[in-house]
């Protein structure tokens, strides 16, 4: 029997994709629906969910043959089918060719030409990229170690530290007040991660801090309020969720919590602001990317110490006090070109 699909590759899949039921065009101007479907689609359409996890299924079994075709010379495990699917997916049967040189690459080899499909429209994409590497890195994730998307198809951040002398003595101040980056920033140097990398790469504290106190998100004599992070992102089309309201510092276990988890066990990420312990003496905002084995992986603002860039599920559950979800999906992309 040949192999299909498994449930991690159409979780990468529905990731990058996104679903939307009316129809559009992608940067390439070719009418879309559902999760990435382009064949017989038209201005004006609309869908159900059910047509639309139709349609998934129909153009991941296209996707499936099209790399079962290589089966006999790779003879591949589910890491690297689930990969090639998500590849296919997007970008198309001649490109799997291209990608596998009609079967006279090397695994290795074919790893290493994954990332180079970044492109639409002749143009470098953020969202090809961070799609490329999730794809690429389930293809060379070993069937044994790949237990839940977390640890097979996640993506990393851009790492800002709001001390770099790029920006440190920036302007960040409230009304009153004479603050800066390296004293204040580390909220906006979070959320400018999450735009550089999934947005915009030119994208720095600099800008963030300049939007965050043009638009009144400046906390006198503290850091950055927490209505900040939604209209941040929304701005850039980041899909941005807040999770409580009421402080979680000292509890370990909410509703908060288990969404923040399942969120970084699906590969999306999560801000959070840290209270009194190992991340902060008073409040910090950090920024987590990955969960695997009890442990989280952040990007800190603050530090690249190794106990605040990789701890315990458990001890960040405790200090946190208040969690924003990142919607790492970029929504749908079109077909690359190498």
């Amino acid at each position: 029997m040949k192999p299909t699909i498994s449930k991690n590759g159409l979780a990468l899949i529905r990731r990058f994709e996104g679903c939307r039921l009316t129809a559009y065009q992608d940067s390439s101007g070719v009418w879309t629906i559902g999760y990435g479907h382009t064949s017989g689609v038209s201005k004006g359409q609309t869908i159900t969910q059910a047509q639309a996890d139709a349609y998934l299924c129909t153009d991941c079994a296209n996707a499936e043959k099209a790399v079962n075709r290589y089966m006999d010379t790779y003879h591949w495990n589910q890491n690297q089918f689930d990969a090639l699917v998500s590849f296919t997916f997007n970008c198309g049967t001649g490109n799997l060719n291209t990608l596998l040189n009609h079967g006279q690459r090397s695994i290795a080899q074919i790893s290493d030409k994954i990332p180079a499909y970044r492109k639409s429209g002749g143009k470098v994409l953020q969202g090809l990229i961070n799609r490329r590497a999730a794809e690429k890195a389930l293809f060379d994730t070993p069937v044994s170690s790949a237990g839940n998307t977390s640890s097979s198809a996640y993506i990393k951040p851009i790492s800002y530290l709001q001390t770099d002398p790029r920006w440190k003595t920036h302007n960040y101040s409230a009304r009153g007040e004479r603050k800066t980056i390296g004293s204040s920033g580390c909220g906006i140097t979070a959320s400018a991660m999450v735009i550089a990398t999934l947005k915009d790469p030119a994208v720095t504290p600099v800008n963030t801090a300049e939007w965050s106190m043009s638009h009144g998100y400046k906390a006198l004599n503290q850091g950055t309020y927490y209505s900040y992070f939604v209209p941040q992102f929304s701005a850039f089309g980041i899909p941005c969720e807040r999770l409580n309201q009421t402080s979680l510092y000292g509890k370990s276990l909410s509703a908060a919590h288990e969404k923040a988890l399942h969120a970084l066990q699906s590969g999306d990420w999560v801000i959070a602001c840290m209270g009194k312990g190992n991340w902060t003496s008073a409040g910090h905002f950090i920024l987590l990317y990955r969960y695997e084995n009890g442990y989280v992986y952040i990007n800190d603002p603050a530090s690249t110490k190794e106990t605040r860039i990789k701890n315990t599920w458990d001890l960040f559950a405790k200090q946190v006090k208040y969690m924003w979800v990142i919607h790492v999906s970029n929504g749908a992309v079109s077909p690359a070109d190498a």
